[in-house]
């Protein structure tokens, strides 16, 4: 006997309701396999340059490229389409500058965690109310966080394979970390939208 069309579109909703949860929590154990860029992200994952500009309004997916290079540099998990030049070959030492340390909670660190597979974190360094300040990795690989809040020294000194800048930098904290490039040969990308420290658009854009 056909069941009445009520009970067969009651079952179908159920079952797409639970293979969507199945591909939710697939998406949420590892989003950096289910990226897809848009092709302004597409055209900065390809380039081969050694510092990459991602400069535009909102909803252009800045802060989600910067992750994804994050997470497929710190995991060397690149699609095939990624530049074989801005490929790393094991651990690396990463940092992410942003602006405030409220932007590291609500934008960051979210990001960060959709990309990057939670089995593959050691562990969460957090400093003083709570904010991401370094990220370890099984392997050896290390992100640490700063924003243009902190005292210039903590731009200075160390040394690192990629840097990830999130919205305007200030120039001399930018040049701080860009000496911790030279050593190791270091990487970066910028995404932001250039409101306000004019010298970037003057002097990377431009």
């Amino acid at each position: 006997m056909d069941k009445p069309l009520e009970v067969i579109e009651r079952e179908t909703h159920i079952e797409l309701a639970k293979l969507t949860a199945f591909r939710d929590s697939l998406k949420k154990a590892d989003g950096l396999k289910f990226y897809t860029p848009n092709k302004h992200q597409l055209t900065a994952h390809q380039s081969d340059a050694r510092m990459v500009l991602l400069c535009g309004g909102n909803r252009v997916g800045k802060s989600t490229m910067g992750a994804v290079e994050l997470a497929a540099h710190v995991t060397r998990r690149y699609p095939s389409w990624w530049s074989k030049r801005r490929r790393f070959y094991g651990p690396v030492k990463a940092v992410v500058v942003c602006d405030a340390m409220q932007k590291i909670e609500k934008v960051i660190e979210p990001k960060i965690m959709e990309f990057i597979p939670k089995s593959y974190i050691k562990g969460l360094q957090r400093i003083t109310g709570g904010y991401l300040n370094r990220l370890e990795c099984k392997d050896g690989s290390t992100v640490d966080f700063l924003t243009s809040e902190q005292d210039q020294m903590r731009f200075e000194g160390a040394d690192w394979d990629f840097y990830w800048g999130d919205e305007p930098q200030k120039k001399k904290q930018f040049d701080g970390v860009m000496r911790g490039l030279v050593d190791r040969h270091g990487i970066s990308v910028l995404t932001f939208t250039p409101l306000v420290e004019p010298w970037m658009k003057e002097d990377l854009v431009d």
